[in-house]
């Protein structure tokens, strides 16, 4: 699973830590600092 979230925003941060992501990288994209993360798939059985 993936995630962007401005990195301005501490709420998407916080929970985006809460939730397992973990940063990648931070990019500029609509004029504002973003953060790409990253956390595993959790296996679904079927």
């Amino acid at each position: 699973m993936t995630l962007c979230a401005r990195t301005a925003n501490d709420r998407s941060m916080r929970l985006a830590a809460k939730l397992g992501f973990t940063e990648v990288e931070r990019f500029e994209e609509y004029g504002a600092e973003q953060s790409l993360g990253v956390r595993p798939s959790i296996p679904t059985s079927g």
